[in-house]
């Protein structure tokens, strides 16, 4: 993870693309709602948006943290 990630973290989709199939508005914001520790590889989390169900083990490039 270029940028540490952590519990309550408000963050924006990075890959716009993603959100538009996701049919998250491209610029909403979530929270970082849990983080997953994956032995030999980059963790996931969890991203919780308003309206939309959590987003479970998302690889957090896909994010860019905004606080």
């Amino acid at each position: 993870m270029s940028v540490r990630m952590n519990p309550g973290d408000q963050v924006v989709f990075d890959r716009l693309d993603l959100a538009e199939v996701l049919g998250i508005w491209r610029h909403a914001r979530g929270r970082v709602v849990g983080i997953h520790p994956q032995p030999g590889r980059p963790p996931t989390i969890d991203v919780q948006f308003d309206g939309h169900e959590t987003l479970h083990h998302y690889l957090p490039t896909l994010f860019k943290r905004v606080n």
